[in-house]
């Protein structure tokens, strides 16, 4: 159910028996040229700013990136499955700023960690539950439910710390976003496991191959039709949303070290702008983490280079929107291609 095997060839194997060059060469006339060519320009920027400055290619550069962009990549892993799925998550930064708010009003008050990380993931379930319940039992556009109740979640978390910045001193809580292991930072090895995670969902699971097959499906109706539980899986779907969203903004809170309600404002576009450039297509039903991750990595050399060259951050926001006008773009391209 929602995988597609294809038809057996001449001799009645499966496709998986064909020659190795004729799957490699389905697999790049398929996502995989959309992943080459984007691992093409990251490689191309890579040279760019190493000709640039001196400093880019040091190991701690390296290690500089990988923290920069853990938080947004945990939440862009859990977004690429969710537009797979057919839908769109605009709440996903203010749920971030509510999680780490949550966790530094409660850390304030003396609550034990673990349960302050808890609570923080509790609060970023419940607003899943409720963009799924809307969009999915109420039948409203998942694009207008979900921009109200970013406005509604951002204002709680402005409620929460009555408007202040609230330091976080609990070493445990700061080694989610500050510590690192074997020489790693924390973080990196966090978005690292939530991309090995959703990967596996994605395509070792029941519950993958569901999403897949309700992304391909418009409305679902297919899907439903093959006995597929449409609405569980689009209420699954939100609820994680909400859950890495919240984690993601427990990681941030620990890096740096503040409960701040406009933490994370404005990135839910360049999250989704690194989904949709790594070959996840907007209308649902294709896509992968692998392109995720390198949409990921090539929005964060851009950001780690402009800061390098020492250039304002004005030309980071030019940055970003011009990469969601390019990812819009191309993914219409892409849609127009396989519709030949």
């Amino acid at each position: 159910m929602g995988t597609d095997f294809g038809p057996l060839d001449a001799a009645g194997a499966a496709p998986g028996a064909a020659p190795r060059r004729g799957r490699v060469a389905a697999w790049l006339a398929g996502p995989g040229a959309d992943q080459v060519g984007l691992f093409g320009a990251f490689i191309v920027l890579c040279a760019v700013f190493a000709a640039l400055s001196p400093y880019f290619l040091l190991p701690q550069n390296a290690l500089n990136i990988a923290h920069a962009v853990s938080y947004t990549g945990i939440t862009a892993a859990i977004t690429t499955l969710v537009l797979i799925g057919g839908g769109l998550d605009l709440s996903i930064s203010a749920v971030m700023a509510l999680a780490g708010t949550v966790c530094a009003e409660l850390l304030l008050k003396g609550a034990a960690w673990p349960l302050v990380v808890a609570a923080g993931l509790a609060s970023g379930a419940a607003v899943g539950l409720a963009n799924g319940a809307v969009t999915t039992y109420v039948g409203i556009n998942p694009l207008i439910v979900t921009i109200a109740t970013q406005f509604v979640v951002r204002g709680a978390a402005f409620l929460v710390v009555r408007s202040q910045e609230l330091v976080i001193t609990e070493r445990h809580f700061l080694y989610i976003g500050q510590g690192t292991l074997g020489g790693l930072p924390v973080p990196a090895l966090l978005m690292v496991a939530a991309f090995l995670l959703v990967g596996w969902w994605m395509h070792f699971t029941v519950f993958g191959r569901h999403i897949y097959a309700i992304g391909g499906s418009p409305g679902g109706g297919m899907a439903r039709l093959a006995g597929i539980p449409v609405e569980r899986r689009r209420m699954q779907m939100y609820v994680l949303s909400g859950l890495f969203a919240a984690f993601s903004g427990i990681v941030l809170a620990g890096f740096t070290g503040t409960g701040l309600a406009y933490a994370a404002q404005g990135l839910e576009l360049p999250i989704i702008a690194s989904v949709i450039l790594g070959g996840t297509g907007l209308g649902g039903g294709r896509g992968s983490v692998v392109g995720t991750v390198i949409g990921v990595f090539v929005l964060g050399v851009v950001a780690n280079g402009i800061t390098l060259l020492n250039l304002s951050n004005q030309w980071q926001l030019v940055v970003q929107g011009a990469a969601l006008l390019l990812a819009v773009i191309v993914d219409e391209y892409r849609g127009k291609r396989r519709a030949r």
